[in-house]
């Protein structure tokens, strides 16, 4: 069976402090390990083909902050297919089909709208995307943890788009996720217009990296940032009226921790290199995300009815910061991050110092 390596880079530059002993005696540097995806199967997209371009876009990203590979399942393609059906079909009677992962069950959905199930487990579990599992309801329930995300335009684009946002990186970062499918809605070379649906989804736990994990974006000494953040929909600025991202952002630039580490900045800063000037901009975190979402919709069986709705918010393991106004092209910038992380699970607390440069484009 061909298999394709993978190697996760973690971000240099990084430095990590660390305080006294915990009161229960725990060292404060314990280190939980972590368990990422390493091979994977070589996917069945073809080559040059958008889809396989997209593809390992989502796998280059995911492996140069550090992350495990996401696998292809077939399963998945024919949930994120079904999905698209059902979105080109109710574009007359839904205002935005392509940027809702929720479906309408209807009648006319079920008979003739490519209605295969409300949430993306749903969807997922009516292709044989499934575990049994015992509830205290019933016992041999049809269960998976499935997630879309939606963009528009071709291959590796289409991904470079959603990294240089809020939400949607937040998901490309997913650190559980195995598996992925893709679809759009053009035959042939996809375009600028093409719409995507990208599900993602496990079965078991998950991968998880180890504790000390410190995954940073844009990358320490990368070059050719965007200059401002690509508009995203639901967004931060959702409530801003004729906002505008073009000229009153930047491209974000984000901190993120394990999944069980909390993280909290004291001090978020970007200038230009060489500078000590912080330039204006928001910091966003879960505790100011306006689309903060206290339900957990991920996990459906075949047959839920009423999901909870299924907004976008940031994690607690990550920290964005986005300008107010977009980088100047061709300049090198400095970032500098302190603040602290708590791992959960023993309840340590340890300070944490970062500082990075990364060049935009033209």
């Amino acid at each position: 069976m061909n298999k394709t390596a993978l190697i996760g880079i973690l971000v240099s530059g990084l430095v990590l402090a660390s305080c006294g002993g915990s009161s229960n005696q725990i060292p404060s540097n314990l280190v939980l390990p972590g368990s990422t995806q390493g091979y994977i199967t070589a996917p069945t997209y073809l080559a040059g083909t958008d889809e396989y371009d997209a593809f390992y876009a989502i796998n280059t990203f995911r492996s140069s902050v550090g992350l495990g590979y996401w696998e292809q399942n077939i399963l998945l393609d024919n949930a994120a297919k079904a999905h698209m059906a059902y979105s080109v079909a109710n574009t007359a009677g839904d205002s935005n089909p392509f940027q809702n992962d929720l479906e309408v069950k209807t009648v006319q959905s079920v008979l003739t709208g490519g209605f295969t199930g409300i949430t993306p487990s749903a969807r997922a579990i009516a292709q044989g995307y499934y575990i049994l599992q015992n509830t205290v309801q019933a016992t041999g329930v049809p269960t998976a943890v499935a997630g879309e995300l939606y963009s528009t335009g071709s291959g590796a684009n289409v991904v470079k788009d959603m990294v240089n946002t809020i939400y949607h990186r937040a998901a490309l970062m997913s650190q559980s996720t195995r598996q992925i499918g893709l679809a759009r809605d053009t035959a042939g070379s996809a375009g600028p217009a093409t719409h995507w649906w990208i599900t993602h989804a496990r079965l078991d736990g998950g991968q998880s990296v180890p504790s000390n994990y410190v995954g940073l974006y844009p990358l320490n000494q990368q070059i050719n940032v965007p200059l401002s953040m690509t508009p995203e929909y639901p967004s931060v600025y959702s409530n801003v009226a004729n906002f505008n991202f073009a000229s009153q952002t930047s491209s974000p630039v984000s901190v993120t921790t394990a999944t069980l580490v909390d993280l909290k900045a004291t001090k978020f800063t970007v200038t230009v290199a060489g500078s000590g000037t912080p330039l204006p901009g928001t910091i966003w975190t879960m505790n100011n995300d306006p689309n903060l979402n206290v339900n957990d919709y991920s996990q459906a069986t075949k047959d839920l009815t009423t999901p909870p709705t299924p907004v976008p918010t940031i994690p607690a393991n990550e920290i964005f910061w986005v300008g107010s106004a977009p980088f100047l092209p061709n300049t090198t910038y400095t970032v500098t991050f302190t603040g602290t992380t708590f791992l959960i699970p023993y309840a340590i607390t340890n300070p944490i110092t970062l500082s990075w440069n990364f060049t935009t484009g033209s």
